[in-house]
Protein backbone atom coordinates (compact mmCIF):
# COMPACT_ATOMS: atom_id res chain seq x y z
CA UNK A 1 0.00 0.00 0.00
CA UNK A 2 1.24 3.57 -1.33
CA UNK A 3 1.72 6.36 1.02
CA UNK A 4 -1.10 8.79 1.16
CA UNK A 5 -0.45 12.32 -1.23
CA UNK A 6 -1.14 15.30 1.10
CA UNK A 7 -3.04 18.20 -0.06
CA UNK A 8 0.33 20.14 -0.17
CA UNK A 9 1.90 17.87 -2.28
CA UNK A 10 -1.08 17.52 -4.48
CA UNK A 11 -1.29 19.29 -8.48
CA UNK A 12 -3.29 22.18 -8.99
CA UNK A 13 -4.54 24.21 -11.78
CA UNK A 14 -3.86 27.46 -12.19
CA UNK A 15 -5.88 29.08 -14.83
CA UNK A 16 -4.82 27.01 -17.91
CA UNK A 17 -1.33 26.02 -16.48
CA UNK A 18 -0.48 23.43 -13.62
CA UNK A 19 1.29 23.73 -10.77
CA UNK A 20 2.94 20.36 -9.32
CA UNK A 21 2.29 21.48 -6.23
CA UNK A 22 0.51 23.69 -3.78
CA UNK A 23 3.68 25.44 -2.28
CA UNK A 24 4.36 29.16 -3.78
CA UNK A 25 7.37 31.64 -3.14
CA UNK A 26 6.27 34.79 -2.20
CA UNK A 27 7.95 37.46 -4.27
CA UNK A 28 10.56 38.43 -1.74
CA UNK A 29 12.20 41.71 -2.36
CA UNK A 30 16.52 41.72 -1.19
CA UNK A 31 17.73 44.32 -2.82
CA UNK A 32 20.76 42.35 -4.24
CA UNK A 33 20.82 43.51 -7.84
CA UNK A 34 23.67 46.48 -9.64
CA UNK A 35 22.77 50.42 -9.31
CA UNK A 36 21.56 49.68 -12.93
CA UNK A 37 18.82 47.58 -11.32
CA UNK A 38 20.80 44.26 -13.26
CA UNK A 39 20.95 40.72 -11.72
CA UNK A 40 24.35 40.37 -9.64
CA UNK A 41 25.70 36.75 -8.98
CA UNK A 42 23.81 36.67 -5.82
CA UNK A 43 20.71 37.54 -7.52
CA UNK A 44 21.40 34.42 -9.68
CA UNK A 45 22.74 32.04 -6.87
CA UNK A 46 19.24 32.95 -4.68
CA UNK A 47 16.71 31.92 -7.50
CA UNK A 48 18.86 29.09 -8.63
CA UNK A 49 18.09 27.80 -4.92
CA UNK A 50 14.47 28.66 -5.24
CA UNK A 51 13.71 26.86 -8.06
CA UNK A 52 15.85 23.94 -6.78
CA UNK A 53 13.50 23.95 -3.85
CA UNK A 54 10.52 22.20 -5.33
CA UNK A 55 7.95 24.95 -4.98
CA UNK A 56 4.81 24.39 -7.73
CA UNK A 57 5.16 28.27 -8.39
CA UNK A 58 7.80 30.68 -7.94
CA UNK A 59 6.97 34.74 -7.91
CA UNK A 60 9.80 36.69 -8.48
CA UNK A 61 10.15 39.31 -6.01
CA UNK A 62 8.98 43.15 -6.87
CA UNK A 63 10.42 44.40 -10.06
CA UNK A 64 10.52 48.30 -10.97
CA UNK A 65 9.59 49.35 -14.37
CA UNK A 66 10.80 53.40 -13.37
CA UNK A 67 13.93 53.48 -11.70
CA UNK A 68 13.55 56.97 -11.65
CA UNK A 69 10.91 56.27 -8.58
CA UNK A 70 11.82 53.00 -6.49
CA UNK A 71 11.94 52.14 -2.66
CA UNK A 72 15.48 50.47 -2.82
CA UNK A 73 18.70 51.44 -3.91
CA UNK A 74 19.47 47.98 -5.39
CA UNK A 75 16.03 47.06 -6.54
CA UNK A 76 15.94 45.10 -9.71
CA UNK A 77 14.65 46.68 -12.85
CA UNK A 78 12.80 45.24 -16.00
CA UNK A 79 13.19 48.25 -18.74
CA UNK A 80 12.33 46.73 -22.35
CA UNK A 81 13.89 49.55 -23.85
CA UNK A 82 17.28 49.15 -22.91
CA UNK A 83 19.17 46.10 -24.75
CA UNK A 84 21.30 45.15 -22.15
CA UNK A 85 18.29 45.05 -19.54
CA UNK A 86 16.53 42.96 -22.54
CA UNK A 87 19.43 40.96 -22.75
CA UNK A 88 20.05 39.77 -18.92
CA UNK A 89 15.81 39.25 -18.86
CA UNK A 90 15.75 37.33 -21.86
CA UNK A 91 18.98 34.98 -20.81
CA UNK A 92 17.42 34.15 -17.00
CA UNK A 93 14.39 33.59 -18.78
CA UNK A 94 15.31 31.18 -21.20
CA UNK A 95 17.72 29.54 -18.53
CA UNK A 96 15.32 28.72 -16.02
CA UNK A 97 12.93 27.59 -18.70
CA UNK A 98 15.28 25.11 -19.55
CA UNK A 99 16.25 24.00 -16.25
CA UNK A 100 12.87 23.77 -14.60
CA UNK A 101 10.24 23.36 -17.26
CA UNK A 102 7.93 22.15 -14.68
CA UNK A 103 8.06 25.01 -11.86
CA UNK A 104 5.75 28.20 -12.59
CA UNK A 105 7.48 31.26 -12.81
CA UNK A 106 5.66 34.59 -12.41
CA UNK A 107 7.27 38.05 -11.88
CA UNK A 108 5.57 40.85 -9.74
CA UNK A 109 5.47 43.95 -11.25
CA UNK A 110 5.87 47.17 -8.87
CA UNK A 111 5.53 51.01 -8.32
CA UNK A 112 6.21 51.98 -5.06
CA UNK A 113 4.53 55.42 -5.29
CA UNK A 114 4.68 57.47 -2.04
CA UNK A 115 6.68 54.72 -0.86
CA UNK A 116 9.56 55.38 -2.90
CA UNK A 117 13.06 56.30 -1.26
CA UNK A 118 13.10 60.48 -2.37
CA UNK A 119 16.92 60.63 -0.73
CA UNK A 120 17.78 58.85 -4.43
CA UNK A 121 14.28 58.84 -6.27
CA UNK A 122 11.58 60.66 -6.99
CA UNK A 123 8.90 60.38 -4.56
CA UNK A 124 5.09 60.36 -6.10
CA UNK A 125 1.59 60.36 -4.25
CA UNK A 126 -1.92 59.72 -5.17
CA UNK A 127 -3.01 62.15 -2.45
CA UNK A 128 -0.53 63.61 -0.02
CA UNK A 129 -0.19 61.24 3.10
CA UNK A 130 1.27 62.94 6.36
CA UNK A 131 4.59 61.30 6.70
CA UNK A 132 4.62 60.54 2.99
CA UNK A 133 4.00 63.42 0.03
CA UNK A 134 5.44 63.40 -3.10
CA UNK A 135 4.63 65.13 -6.30
CA UNK A 136 1.11 64.59 -7.22
CA UNK A 137 0.72 62.31 -10.32
CA UNK A 138 -2.52 62.65 -13.15
CA UNK A 139 -4.23 60.56 -15.62
CA UNK A 140 -1.59 61.24 -17.97
CA UNK A 141 0.51 58.98 -15.66
CA UNK A 142 -0.91 56.35 -14.96
CA UNK A 143 -2.06 55.73 -18.50
CA UNK A 144 2.13 56.29 -19.32
CA UNK A 145 2.40 53.42 -16.35
CA UNK A 146 -0.49 51.09 -17.47
CA UNK A 147 0.79 50.96 -20.64
CA UNK A 148 4.66 50.41 -19.10
CA UNK A 149 3.51 47.19 -17.62
CA UNK A 150 1.28 46.27 -20.74
CA UNK A 151 4.65 46.22 -22.42
CA UNK A 152 6.21 44.66 -20.30
CA UNK A 153 4.16 41.90 -19.73
CA UNK A 154 4.28 41.28 -23.70
CA UNK A 155 7.78 41.04 -23.33
CA UNK A 156 7.86 38.54 -20.43
CA UNK A 157 5.13 36.54 -22.44
CA UNK A 158 7.42 36.34 -25.78
CA UNK A 159 10.49 35.62 -23.08
CA UNK A 160 9.38 32.35 -22.00
CA UNK A 161 7.63 33.60 -18.12
CA UNK A 162 4.57 32.07 -17.57
CA UNK A 163 2.89 34.87 -15.84
CA UNK A 164 2.67 38.37 -14.26
CA UNK A 165 1.45 39.47 -11.18
CA UNK A 166 -0.30 42.97 -10.47
CA UNK A 167 0.88 43.90 -6.94
CA UNK A 168 -2.02 45.66 -5.04
CA UNK A 169 -1.00 45.67 -1.41
CA UNK A 170 1.23 46.69 0.88
CA UNK A 171 0.58 50.58 0.75
CA UNK A 172 2.28 50.40 -2.77
CA UNK A 173 1.32 52.92 -5.76
CA UNK A 174 -1.66 50.51 -6.69
CA UNK A 175 -3.06 50.54 -3.29
CA UNK A 176 -2.58 53.97 -2.86
CA UNK A 177 -5.14 54.27 -5.98
CA UNK A 178 -7.68 51.87 -4.51
CA UNK A 179 -7.43 53.06 -1.25
CA UNK A 180 -10.62 54.94 -0.03
CA UNK A 181 -8.47 57.62 1.12
CA UNK A 182 -8.02 58.30 -2.48
CA UNK A 183 -10.68 60.73 -2.24
CA UNK A 184 -9.84 63.07 -4.97
CA UNK A 185 -11.50 64.27 -7.99
CA UNK A 186 -9.90 62.78 -10.87
CA UNK A 187 -10.33 59.71 -13.52
CA UNK A 188 -9.07 57.76 -10.74
CA UNK A 189 -10.32 59.28 -7.21
CA UNK A 190 -13.40 59.07 -5.27
CA UNK A 191 -15.61 55.97 -5.71
CA UNK A 192 -14.70 52.75 -5.80
CA UNK A 193 -15.94 52.21 -9.45
CA UNK A 194 -12.71 55.17 -10.24
CA UNK A 195 -10.57 53.44 -7.90
CA UNK A 196 -10.76 50.26 -9.47
CA UNK A 197 -10.85 51.24 -13.18
CA UNK A 198 -7.58 51.59 -13.20
CA UNK A 199 -6.71 48.03 -12.16
CA UNK A 200 -9.54 46.78 -14.43
CA UNK A 201 -7.91 48.37 -17.64
CA UNK A 202 -4.96 47.09 -16.73
CA UNK A 203 -6.23 43.02 -16.41
CA UNK A 204 -7.77 43.86 -19.71
CA UNK A 205 -4.93 45.48 -21.49
CA UNK A 206 -2.31 43.20 -20.57
CA UNK A 207 -4.89 40.25 -21.57
CA UNK A 208 -5.22 41.80 -24.95
CA UNK A 209 -1.58 41.87 -25.34
CA UNK A 210 -0.99 38.50 -25.01
CA UNK A 211 -4.53 36.60 -25.43
CA UNK A 212 -2.77 32.91 -24.91
CA UNK A 213 -4.70 32.31 -21.76
CA UNK A 214 -1.25 29.63 -20.89
CA UNK A 215 0.05 33.27 -19.69
CA UNK A 216 -1.32 33.58 -16.15
CA UNK A 217 -2.17 37.28 -14.63
CA UNK A 218 -2.57 37.41 -11.13
CA UNK A 219 -2.45 39.85 -8.18
CA UNK A 220 -1.21 39.93 -4.36
CA UNK A 221 -3.80 42.19 -2.66
CA UNK A 222 -3.96 43.40 0.57
CA UNK A 223 -7.06 42.45 1.83
CA UNK A 224 -7.28 44.86 4.17
CA UNK A 225 -4.42 47.54 6.08
CA UNK A 226 -3.04 49.04 8.81
CA UNK A 227 -4.26 53.17 8.33
CA UNK A 228 -7.75 54.68 8.52
CA UNK A 229 -9.26 55.10 4.96
CA UNK A 230 -6.38 52.59 3.90
CA UNK A 231 -7.42 49.24 1.69
CA UNK A 232 -10.40 47.45 3.39
CA UNK A 233 -11.45 50.40 5.43
CA UNK A 234 -15.45 51.60 4.87
CA UNK A 235 -14.29 55.45 4.06
CA UNK A 236 -11.64 58.09 3.31
CA UNK A 237 -10.67 58.47 6.75
CA UNK A 238 -12.47 55.31 8.74
CA UNK A 239 -10.19 52.73 10.77
CA UNK A 240 -13.17 49.99 10.49
CA UNK A 241 -12.57 47.36 9.15
CA UNK A 242 -14.75 46.24 5.81
CA UNK A 243 -13.44 44.46 2.99
CA UNK A 244 -16.17 44.73 0.74
CA UNK A 245 -14.12 46.75 -1.94
CA UNK A 246 -11.24 44.33 -1.73
CA UNK A 247 -13.49 41.02 -2.55
CA UNK A 248 -14.90 43.33 -5.03
CA UNK A 249 -11.89 44.24 -6.79
CA UNK A 250 -10.72 40.31 -6.91
CA UNK A 251 -14.02 39.18 -8.52
CA UNK A 252 -13.59 42.48 -11.42
CA UNK A 253 -10.08 41.00 -11.56
CA UNK A 254 -11.23 37.61 -11.82
CA UNK A 255 -13.88 38.49 -14.88
CA UNK A 256 -11.28 40.27 -17.13
CA UNK A 257 -8.88 37.78 -16.67
CA UNK A 258 -6.95 37.41 -13.45
CA UNK A 259 -6.96 33.45 -12.66
CA UNK A 260 -5.10 33.55 -8.82
CA UNK A 261 -5.26 35.82 -5.79
CA UNK A 262 -2.18 35.62 -3.06
CA UNK A 263 -3.80 36.64 -0.31
CA UNK A 264 -1.78 39.25 2.59
CA UNK A 265 -2.52 42.18 4.57
CA UNK A 266 -1.04 45.00 5.46
CA UNK A 267 0.83 48.02 4.77
CA UNK A 268 4.68 48.57 4.79
CA UNK A 269 4.81 51.83 5.81
CA UNK A 270 2.94 50.86 8.63
CA UNK A 271 4.92 48.37 10.48
CA UNK A 272 5.53 44.25 9.54
CA UNK A 273 3.36 43.35 12.87
CA UNK A 274 0.12 42.33 9.81
CA UNK A 275 1.89 41.55 6.90
CA UNK A 276 4.38 39.08 8.50
CA UNK A 277 3.11 38.00 11.47
CA UNK A 278 6.24 37.21 14.52
CA UNK A 279 5.88 35.12 17.84
CA UNK A 280 4.80 38.51 19.44
CA UNK A 281 1.89 39.07 16.78
CA UNK A 282 1.17 35.58 15.97
CA UNK A 283 -2.37 35.70 16.06
CA UNK A 284 -2.66 37.56 13.02
CA UNK A 285 -1.51 34.38 11.54
CA UNK A 286 -5.70 33.13 11.65
CA UNK A 287 -6.58 36.72 9.98
CA UNK A 288 -4.52 35.49 6.91
CA UNK A 289 -6.40 32.60 7.15
CA UNK A 290 -9.54 33.82 7.29
CA UNK A 291 -9.02 36.59 4.69
CA UNK A 292 -8.10 34.04 2.45
CA UNK A 293 -11.55 31.81 3.11
CA UNK A 294 -13.38 35.05 2.46
CA UNK A 295 -11.70 35.41 -1.56
CA UNK A 296 -12.15 31.53 -1.77
CA UNK A 297 -15.68 31.91 -0.60
CA UNK A 298 -16.65 35.01 -3.08
CA UNK A 299 -14.63 33.74 -6.19
CA UNK A 300 -15.22 31.39 -8.77
CA UNK A 301 -14.14 27.66 -7.85
CA UNK A 302 -11.60 27.55 -10.51
CA UNK A 303 -9.92 30.71 -8.98
CA UNK A 304 -6.85 30.10 -7.20
CA UNK A 305 -6.50 31.49 -3.42
CA UNK A 306 -3.47 31.43 -2.13
CA UNK A 307 -2.56 32.19 1.64
CA UNK A 308 0.20 34.48 2.99
CA UNK A 309 1.93 35.61 5.98
CA UNK A 310 1.73 32.27 7.64
CA UNK A 311 5.82 31.63 8.29
CA UNK A 312 5.18 32.14 12.06
CA UNK A 313 3.50 28.96 11.87
CA UNK A 314 6.96 26.89 11.56
CA UNK A 315 6.52 23.52 13.21
CA UNK A 316 4.02 24.74 15.61
CA UNK A 317 7.18 25.02 18.80
CA UNK A 318 7.75 28.73 20.25
CA UNK A 319 5.75 29.70 17.31
CA UNK A 320 3.72 32.20 19.86
CA UNK A 321 0.54 30.52 19.39
CA UNK A 322 -0.91 28.76 22.45
CA UNK A 323 -3.59 26.38 23.02
CA UNK A 324 -3.19 23.55 20.79
CA UNK A 325 -0.68 20.91 20.58
CA UNK A 326 2.41 21.47 18.57
CA UNK A 327 1.43 18.89 15.93
CA UNK A 328 -1.57 20.87 15.03
CA UNK A 329 -0.62 23.71 15.05
CA UNK A 330 2.16 23.83 11.87
CA UNK A 331 3.09 24.80 8.92
CA UNK A 332 1.81 21.39 7.21
CA UNK A 333 -0.90 21.07 9.47
CA UNK A 334 -2.62 24.17 8.64
CA UNK A 335 -1.50 24.30 4.89
CA UNK A 336 -2.85 20.77 4.48
CA UNK A 337 -6.01 20.64 6.73
CA UNK A 338 -7.06 24.36 5.28
CA UNK A 339 -6.72 23.04 1.44
CA UNK A 340 -7.77 20.08 2.58
CA UNK A 341 -11.50 21.52 3.40
CA UNK A 342 -11.33 24.33 0.84
CA UNK A 343 -10.44 26.97 2.47
CA UNK A 344 -7.88 28.52 0.38
CA UNK A 345 -5.59 26.82 -2.45
CA UNK A 346 -2.23 26.78 -2.20
CA UNK A 347 0.10 28.48 0.70
CA UNK A 348 2.51 31.01 0.25
CA UNK A 349 6.10 31.16 1.39
CA UNK A 350 7.76 34.51 2.13
CA UNK A 351 10.45 34.63 4.87
CA UNK A 352 10.45 30.97 5.46
CA UNK A 353 11.79 30.96 1.77
CA UNK A 354 14.44 33.31 2.87
CA UNK A 355 15.33 30.95 5.69
CA UNK A 356 14.89 27.31 3.40
CA UNK A 357 14.33 27.37 0.17
CA UNK A 358 14.43 23.68 -0.08
CA UNK A 359 11.61 23.44 2.39
CA UNK A 360 9.46 22.13 -0.12
CA UNK A 361 11.78 19.35 -1.56
CA UNK A 362 12.04 18.23 2.10
CA UNK A 363 8.45 18.04 2.73
CA UNK A 364 8.01 16.28 -0.66
CA UNK A 365 10.51 13.99 0.22
CA UNK A 366 9.79 13.31 3.90
CA UNK A 367 12.71 15.39 5.12
CA UNK A 368 10.65 17.71 7.65
CA UNK A 369 13.65 17.46 10.45
CA UNK A 370 16.00 18.99 8.07
CA UNK A 371 14.07 22.12 7.63
CA UNK A 372 15.78 25.58 8.54
CA UNK A 373 12.57 27.05 10.10
CA UNK A 374 12.31 30.71 10.04
CA UNK A 375 12.20 32.24 13.61
CA UNK A 376 10.07 35.09 12.63
CA UNK A 377 13.26 37.74 14.15
CA UNK A 378 12.49 39.61 11.00
CA UNK A 379 16.34 40.62 10.44
CA UNK A 380 15.58 40.20 6.98
CA UNK A 381 13.39 43.23 7.43
CA UNK A 382 15.95 45.45 9.11
CA UNK A 383 18.60 44.62 6.43
CA UNK A 384 15.78 45.94 3.74
CA UNK A 385 15.18 48.90 5.77
CA UNK A 386 18.83 49.64 6.08
CA UNK A 387 19.15 49.47 2.33
CA UNK A 388 21.20 46.24 2.75
CA UNK A 389 21.30 43.08 0.86
CA UNK A 390 18.44 41.45 2.09
CA UNK A 391 18.35 37.47 3.44
CA UNK A 392 18.45 35.10 6.39
CA UNK A 393 20.66 36.68 9.41
CA UNK A 394 20.39 33.37 11.01
CA UNK A 395 21.24 30.61 8.56
CA UNK A 396 22.87 32.35 5.81
CA UNK A 397 26.53 33.42 7.01
CA UNK A 398 26.96 36.62 5.02
CA UNK A 399 23.49 38.04 5.50
CA UNK A 400 24.20 37.38 9.13
CA UNK A 401 27.47 39.51 8.98
CA UNK A 402 25.78 42.25 7.37
CA UNK A 403 23.42 41.96 10.13
CA UNK A 404 26.09 42.16 13.18
CA UNK A 405 27.73 45.09 11.35
CA UNK A 406 24.19 46.94 10.99
CA UNK A 407 23.94 46.30 15.00
CA UNK A 408 27.71 47.67 15.46
CA UNK A 409 27.05 50.68 13.20
CA UNK A 410 23.16 51.74 14.87
CA UNK A 411 24.05 50.21 18.67
CA UNK A 412 27.39 49.52 19.43
CA UNK A 413 26.70 48.53 22.90
CA UNK A 414 24.08 45.16 21.93
CA UNK A 415 26.45 43.54 20.24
Amino acid sequence: MGIAITPLERPIHIGKRLAKNRFLIQPMECIDGDLRGRFSESTLQRYENLFRGGAGVVVMEAITLQYESRARRNQLLLDVDDPDNRDQWERFLFQKRMQYPDTLLIVQLHHSGELSDDSFSRRVCVKPLPGYGGDLIDEEYMEKTIESYVKAAHFLACSGADGVDLKFCHGYLFSQILRPYNDRRWKYGGSFENRARFAYELCEKVRRAVPDERFLIGAKVSVYDEMPGGQGHDGPYSPVIDPTESIALCKGLEARGASYFIETLGNAGCGWSLMCPDRYSAGNVFQHMTMAKLLRKNLRPETTVICGGLSVLRDGNNNGLSGLDAKKNSLFYWGNTCIERGDFDMIALGRQSLADPFLPQKYLEKREKDIHWCVCCNRCGELEAAQERCGCAIYNKPYVKLYQNLKQKRLPCDI
